[in-house]
């Protein structure tokens, strides 16, 4: 291709070998990792490299011609160059259709005629005109269809690298042409150093191209993948959430979470995941899991909107996910709103009494056995209050139970508002109601005990016939100054809610240390008597219910109907 003038001195092969090594290894790089281009690429510049050697072995047919010697090996050998030259042209422009077979049988088939018809022009029939020619047409068949393969990869976008080869191609196929017509540009033999130059360029191009080619095919994947999770939450019929996890905003609802959460779809963006939870230190826990586990089901979480103060449970399952080349959080939900209410009506009725909803009995001791275990570590004080309605009986034989129990809801709720929110009140029983007081001492008890006697006598339960029905409580207090037992802090309690009973009833007694003694002689002498202390005749006995007159087989708390009311009222 670039003739034999490029072997005339040291200069201008030195010039060529350099352009060689620069195509060398322009080839290296712009076939690593692409497949499609490693193939044509390598075949093309094994042609090139054949043709280099047939204008070599042309140099030195010609030094044996002028020394004599017989040139048919130089003139056969220089043929065969030019001819495999060929072939991997050709074959490198079909390499972008064929299959690797095809391209072997294609190329033994031509190889094979080729040899034969080289063969026979120079040792069966020698013929300097059609030598001459095959030295020409066998460059020019290659070049051209290196050409017409560039060129046919033209079309469409990324294609600049291919382009810019197919230009140089032509060029070099214009050069060959001229020499093949006659036209004499021995002078130009830096020709093809540059060729090899601008080629090296058009491959490293070439990559450039396939890159912006995966590049765009990896966008259209990632958008048809976007648009297949758009289509899967559009059509999901429960309600789905996608926020971004660099700034929570959210980016895609669809219909049933647009209503579920009350978002404006016009506005999507200007909301943040983090803003509908109702409790933060759910939305921290949830955040904690993700960063583990990048996956997360069946958490519950609690919900509230921009238009309504009531928060609602779902139930959410997220994942982290690749959407639109960035990292968003993928979250599910399903309401379990009545789910909920119905365990908290479940919870409710297992710790809580049903006539005057403060806590039961149960959930009392339980409660505060572990409040007590907390208060011992840190050293803080307590005290628990045990209150009765006096002459309870009264008002049940005069008005009635419905009236009764009315009287029972009232000084319930009148304890609980009259208390701090970490107290515990609690149904003991009957007309029994105990509260534990944490970080309260005796003498601090027994001033909450007195404000809260005077709370309760002033109020006021209107009976059927419209009469005013007032009552009053005697209020036992006892502390951790006395134990830490619950059990005992109740009978203690209880002990000075009976003293206050004995003492003319609507008062506060405490029950002191001073009390210990006493108590415990006058357990120890009842037992001795088969008779019990007041405080112990509840034990082994049956509570009535209000509502329905039918003893609580669950919980022998208290005497039959009459017996305690007789003694205590």
């Amino acid at each position: 291709m670039g003739g034999i003038e490029i072997f005339a001195n040291q200069y201008h092969a030195f010039v060529t070998l350099s352009a060689v090594m620069l195509l060398f290894f322009s080839c290296i790089y712009s076939t690593s990792g692409q497949d499609k281009l490693f193939t044509p690429i390598w075949l093309f510049f094994v042609g090139l490299i054949l043709d280099l050697g047939a204008n070599g072995i042309a140099v030195s047919a010609s030094a044996a011609y002028n020394s004599g010697e017989s040139i048919y090996f130089y003139v056969f050998a220089e043929l065969l160059f030019s001819l495999a030259s060929m072939l991997f042209m050709i074959l490198s422009v079909i390499s972008f259709a064929l299959s690797n077979s095809a391209m072997l049988w294609g190329s033994l088939i031509l190889g094979s005629l080729g040899i034969l018809t080289v063969a026979l022009f120079v040792f069966l029939v020698p013929d300097g005109d059609t030598i001459n020619s095959m030295r020409q047409i066998f460059p020019l068949a290659g070049i051209i269809s290196v050409a017409v393969g560039f060129w046919g990869q033209c079309g469409g976008r990324n294609k600049s690298g291919f382009i810019f080869a197919a230009l140089i191609v032509t060029v070099m196929f214009s050069f060959i042409l001229l020499r093949f017509v006659g036209v004499n540009i021995s002078s130009a033999w830096y020709y093809t150093a540059l060729s090899y130059v601008l080629l090296s360029f058009a491959f490293i191009m070439m990559k450039v191209d396939f890159l912006y080619q995966k590049t765009d095919r990896y966008k259209y994947e990632i958008e048809q993948y976007n648009q297949k999770i758009e289509e899967i939450i559009r059509l999901s019929p429960f309600p789905i959430i996608i926020s971004r996890l660099g700034d929570d905003k959210i980016v895609l609802a669809n219909n049933n979470a647009i209503k579920l959460f009350g978002i404006n779809p016009q506005e999507l963006e200007r909301y943040k995941f983090k803003d509908f939870f109702a409790d933060m230190d759910n939305r921290h826990l949830l955040n904690e899991r993700l960063e583990t586990e990048r996956e997360v089901q069946d958490f519950e979480v609690l919900i509230k909107t921009p238009y309504s103060d009531v928060p609602f449970w779902l139930l959410a399952s997220a994942n982290v996910i690749d959407y639109n080349y960035e990292l968003v959080l993928y979250t599910a939900f399903q309401d379990i709103t009545s789910r909920k209410n119905r365990e908290t009506l479940l919870q409710n009725q297992a710790t809580r009494d049903p006539l005057t909803s403060v806590y039961n009995r149960r959930y009392f001791e339980d409660e505060v056995a572990k409040r007590i275990s907390i208060a011992k570590q840190q050293h803080q004080p307590y005290s628990v209050l045990m209150l009765d309605a006096d002459h309870f009986k009264n008002v049940n034989d005069t008005y009635g139970h419905k009236i009764g129990d009315k009287v029972l809801i009232e000084l319930a709720a009148k304890t609980e508002r009259a208390l701090r929110d970490h107290d515990i009140v609690a149904r003991y029983g009957g007309e029994e109601f105990v509260v534990f007081l944490p970080d309260i001492k005796a003498t601090q008890g027994a001033i909450v005990a007195e404000r809260l006697r005077q709370s309760i006598e002033r109020i006021v339960v209107y009976s059927d016939n419209k009469q005013e029905v007032r009552f009053t409580v005697s209020i036992g207090v006892s502390s951790s100054d006395i134990s830490d037992n619950v059990d005992t802090l109740i009978k203690t309690a209880d002990a000075a809610l009976y003293k206050a009973k004995n003492n003319g009833r609507n008062r506060v007694e405490v029950f002191t240390t001073q009390d210990l003694s006493g108590f415990s002689e006058e357990h120890n002498h009842n037992v001795g008597k088969n008779s019990q202390h007041p405080v112990f005749e509840k034990e082994n006995s049956e509570e009535v219910s209000l509502i329905d007159d039918s003893p609580l087989k669950s919980e022998n708390l208290y005497p039959p109907k009459g017996e305690h009311d007789d003694e205590m009222s």
